[in-house]
């Protein structure tokens, strides 16, 4: 009973800030309106968010499904992931970019770790795959945020220009799904960044053509992946 509570209440703190964020104002003002605030090239367009709707409904129904499964573990790391995600929020809507940012990151760690408590033979909507696209999108963000804090402080990239920096980025995101679809057997992870890297694309149309140009490149790598890489010699049935 104790971890129904935990896992529920932490759940619907993390839900009801996440969505306030887009669709209402913290601190003045949403999520997206300080997003477009800055001249980020890698970045998403804006409809890309609606992947929040997904990942919250697949988070919701792995919580019924599990309340008398999950692991002692599994409900620390689900409670302190919510918690994160609802501190990462409130820093970022205050404007504290840098604090955000570790917020992000510690966020990755504990989606991480709560992923690697299923067995790769585990693809299910009860088991990793929620886990799976939330890690995803979360890496992305993570990344995003990044590139809108430097903007923010008027990084000047070491000389490099802004569209070079957001291919180098786009790049990185693709070895580290390709490293999760290696080693960790999956598919939906890289499937998420597909998702977003037509949703940075769309963003950049044609004013930034080279951005938009290896976003679509790095789509079909990406999906090259998800249909040719080889089954780990690790996977367990």
């Amino acid at each position: 009973m104790p971890r129904f509570f935990l896992m529920t209440i932490t759940y619907i703190v993390s839900l009801i800030l996440t969505f306030s964020s887009y669709f209402m104002k913290i601190n003045g003002q949403s999520s997206l309106e300080i997003s477009n605030r800055f001249p980020v090239i890698f970045a998403p367009f804006n409809v890309s968010y609606v992947i929040w709707i997904g990942v919250y409904m697949l988070l919701g129904y792995w919580l019924v499904m599990n309340l008398k499964k999950t692991t002692m573990k599994q409900t620390v790391l689900f409670s302190s992931i919510c918690i994160m995600q609802a501190l990462a929020i409130v820093v970022w809507h205050h404007e504290l970019y840098i604090l955000s940012i570790v917020s992000t990151f510690i966020l990755v760690l504990y989606l991480y770790k709560l992923y690697e408590t299923y067995p790769l033979s585990n693809n299910s909507l009860t088991g990793r795959i929620p886990f799976s696209i939330y890690f995803a999108w979360v890496t992305f963000s993570l990344m995003t945020n990044v590139s809108l804090t430097l903007t923010s402080y008027q990084w000047n990239g070491f000389g490099l220009s802004n569209p070079l920096w957001a291919v180098i980025s786009l790049t990185l995101g693709v070895a580290i799904a390709l490293h999760i679809r290696f080693h960790y057997f999956d598919i939906i992870y890289p499937s998420v960044f597909i998702w977003s890297y037509i949703g940075v694309a769309l963003h950049n149309g044609f004013d930034e053509l080279l951005v938009t140009t290896a976003a679509l490149f790095l789509c079909g790598v990406l999906l090259v992946g998800i249909l040719f890489i080889k089954k780990n010699p690790a996977y367990q049935k």
